[in-house]
């Protein structure tokens, strides 16, 4: 269907704008709206369905399936969506070890716009003697031996060695994915890039020879191996983990998902030398150095490039930080049946990006993902620009208008505002360390001038072993700046949000002369 929006529309989404709520641009005349499909990524869902119940009370309606990463790029290509959600780019046959065939389409007839950022993080479910452990941290080598069956149980000497106390002998249940998975996809690019020959002798001996080298990054995690459990979908992931029976067990997801499960995650340590939680500010400054491909002659064009992210050595960094793309329609190239066949989607997916690239990352951080840094915003507003039907939104080179928390007026604050890993953080410090008598910077040399003052007390990251509560540990998940929604350990109060944005738009009815008589009038609708 076909909703045509009155230029007045403008009036709510300026007035929810001051509550940090709606901040999406706004069509400077009528413009016809039409009712778009998408599917895909459950990775980045929570957020695009938050995002789409905001716009929803502008009259406009974005459907989403998550349906998973692979499902919603093969929707696209069948013309069944006006849009994907995806965690990795269209494959073209260097999925080794789901021994997959080329699935990209027509070269280019399609853009890549980052949507959601986040880290990957590794929810776990450890009790002793009655009693929960939340300050689980780890390097990046026993992560990779665990997830790998190197490392089977918490008693094991390295796990020590990282964790800073013996635990008893209890086995480890590494959770993966069944199904193509975006979480898999990032956890097994980062293993191929950090641990390359490590990841392909693990892969020639799980695959029995059938990929003897060069196993690159999967949607799909290997299984059949030591004590694995294989879960379809995010959720089934969570609900494994935390059940009563899954002492000992060990998964990766998006933080969203150990937010809204009120579960502990792993501190991870970072090329930087400290363990760090996968917060909101911590995922942002690792991804100022994500890079977008630009070259229009690479098969690899608008994907990303996170080599530099996996090595960054801020003290801030969370080395496993990653975007989510929405995949949408190129002006200039062959439609999918699906847009061509909606007048007005176009405009529907464009205000959608703009949105959710400006004001609706103010929402990152209570939804569980991070605010993506002006490098993203910026290639993802070009790429907006080249959806056939779209409104004009913010210009990509100012970003005048672009109401995201890591930057203002244009230049990048998150470097200067994320706050820093305290004393007790760093690589090798004590379990039961308060911090006390360190005052020392962790800036690094890579890190800005000023800014932050790094703390001294006790890390969030380090709470009470054996306290019994179910935190993740998010006492490092401050704000990136005063704008940001603070990122709380309980997770995600949706309903809240959605409170909120209804009073935003209470007080934009009581603004102007006549607004209310007009927002009570029923808006046509016509059939597609």
């Amino acid at each position: 269907m076909t909703v045509t929006v009155p230029r007045r529309l403008a009036i709510v989404a300026a007035a929810a704008a001051l509550l940090g709520l709606v901040a999406g641009p706004t069509p400077a005349r009528a413009t016809s709206y039409a009712t778009i499909d998408g599917s895909g990524s459950s990775w980045s869902a929570v957020a695009l369905d938050q995002w789409g119940q905001d716009l929803a009370r502008n009259g406009i309606t974005i459907n989403f399936t998550p349906d998973g990463s692979a499902a919603g790029r093969t929707d696209y290509i069948n013309g069944q969506d006006d849009f994907a959600a995806s965690d990795p780019p269209f494959r073209n046959g260097t999925d080794r070890i789901a021994n997959s065939g080329s699935e990209l389409p027509t070269p280019f007839g399609y853009s890549y716009v980052p949507d959601t950022a986040g880290g990957t993080a590794f929810m776990y479910h450890l009790f002793v003697g009655g009693r929960q452990i939340t300050n689980m941290r780890l390097t990046a080598l026993t992560i990779f031996k665990i997830f790998t069956g190197q490392i089977t149980n918490w008693d094991d000497s390295q796990i020590t060695h990282d964790y800073g106390q013996q635990l008893p002998s209890i086995p480890i249940i590494p959770v993966v994915r069944s199904d193509g998975s975006g979480a898999t996809f990032f956890l097994t690019r980062w293993m191929s890039h950090v641990f390359p020959s490590q990841w392909d002798a693990f892969c020639a001996q799980v695959t029995h020879g059938r990929v003897s080298s060069n196993c690159g990054e999967t949607e799909f995690y290997p299984t059949g191996w030591g004590n694995v459990q294989a879960e379809n979908g995010s959720n089934n992931v969570a609900t494994y983990i935390t059940s009563s029976y899954a002492n000992g067990a060990i998964g990766y997801d998006e933080y969203a998902y150990a937010l809204n499960s009120h579960y502990p995650v792993v501190a991870m340590a970072n090329p930087g030398g400290y363990y760090v939680l996968p917060t909101a500010s911590n995922v942002a400054v690792a991804l100022t150095q994500a890079k977008i491909i630009e070259d229009q002659s690479s098969p690899d064009f608008l994907q990303q490039n996170l080599d530099s992210v996996y090595t960054f050595t801020d003290p801030r960094s969370y080395p496993l930080s990653s975007y989510s793309y929405l995949v949408v329609p190129r002006q200039g190239t062959k439609l999918s049946n699906h847009f061509s066949q909606s007048p007005g989607a176009g405009a529907t997916l464009s205000t959608y990006i703009d949105f959710f690239l400006c004001g609706g990352q103010q929402q990152s951080a209570a939804l569980g993902y991070s605010p993506l840094p002006l490098n993203l915003v910026k290639g993802g507003l070009e790429q907006a620009g080249n959806i056939p039907g779209h409104v004009a939104g913010p210009d990509p080179t100012t970003l005048a208008g672009c109401d995201n928390p890591t930057f203002s007026n244009g230049q990048l604050t998150v470097l200067k505002n994320a706050p820093f890993p305290s004393a007790c953080q760093k690589v090798g410090s004590p379990l039961n360390c308060t911090g006390s008598g360190n005052k020392k910077s962790t800036k690094s040399k890579t890190g800005p001038t000023g800014g932050a003052t790094p703390s001294t007390g006790p890390s969030g990251a380090v709470n009470p072993a054996g306290s019994g509560s179910n935190t993740t540990g998010t006492g490092t998940g401050s704000p990136v700046n005063g704008q940001s929604v603070s990122l709380a350990s309980s997770g995600v109060n949706r309903p809240v949000l959605g409170a909120l944005t209804a009073l935003a738009i209470v007080v934009a009815i009581a603004l102007p002369p006549g607004f209310g008589l007009w927002l009570r009038r029923r808006r046509r609708r016509v059939p597609r």
